[in-house]
């Protein structure tokens, strides 16, 4: 029996992954080939790891393809498991989609927020710079886990919804506007134009970020005090 190494690489929009690994490089996971006739001796892993496992293989084949050209085969295969034993971690591959926006999402929501340390005095435009450049740095993919094909499906759509009520709480933390309905209205609406014009100046840059954080700041659409 021989022994290979192979190298399973995830992209910025990644997921935490276990011990000290850094999501954002490659990482050997160990599997073994067997002779002809004999079965194939994998590496086991506990199921939360495994699962983080192929999110991060999601995470990181959506750099390169639209959601809904996936390849689920293709997954396992870089994980050195059968498509059987996937669908023993995710049900069906539409749980395995959700699951790998939903770990995109946490990481647009741990990127774009007001860095603590940042003494401008701008928290507001601290956040919507934050998820500006989020955008800015992932472009395509930032469209493939967000708009893509699977966009009306009702838990991407509230992973969606979850991800805008959260900027807009930050939207009225970094402001102090008063957190009545229709400001909740109006700052949804407002988020929706601000991702808009990010996702369009990646195709075609006729502003720069620092503009598009200007044009969003003066359109906000409600009156604050910081």
């Amino acid at each position: 029996m021989t022994s290979q190494l192979t190298k399973h690489c995830s992209v910025n929009l990644n997921v935490d992954l276990p011990g000290n690994q850094d999501p954002g490089r490659c990482h050997p996971v160990s599997t073994e080939t067997s002779p002809p006739g004999t079965a194939a001796t994998r590496r086991r892993l506990p199921a939360e790891e495994r699962k983080r496992q192929l999110v991060a293989i999601g995470l990181q084949e959506l750099a390169t393809r639209p959601i809904h050209a996936l390849s689920i085969d293709r997954v396992a295969q870089k994980a050195g498991i059968s498509r059987g034993l996937l669908f023993r971690y995710f049900p069906t591959k539409q749980d395995y989609y959700v699951a790998v926006v939903g770990a995109a999402g946490r990481r647009l929501l741990r990127a774009a927020k007001a860095d603590p340390d940042d003494a401008s005095g701008e928290p507001l435009r601290a956040v919507v710079r934050a998820f500006v450049s989020f955008i800015d740095r992932h472009g395509a993919n930032y469209q493939s886990f967000f708009h893509g094909g699977f966009g009306a499906d009702s838990q991407i759509r509230e992973i969606r919804t979850n991800l805008q009520n959260t900027m807009v709480e930050r939207t009225l933390d970094a402001t102090g506007a008063e957190s009545s309905p229709a400001n909740r209205l109006l700052l949804r609406a407002w988020w929706s134009m601000v991702e808009s014009l990010a996702i369009d100046r990646t195709v075609d840059p006729v502003f720069t970020v620092d503009d598009v954080v200007d044009r969003a700041i003066e359109a906000l659409p409600i009156p604050h005090g910081r």
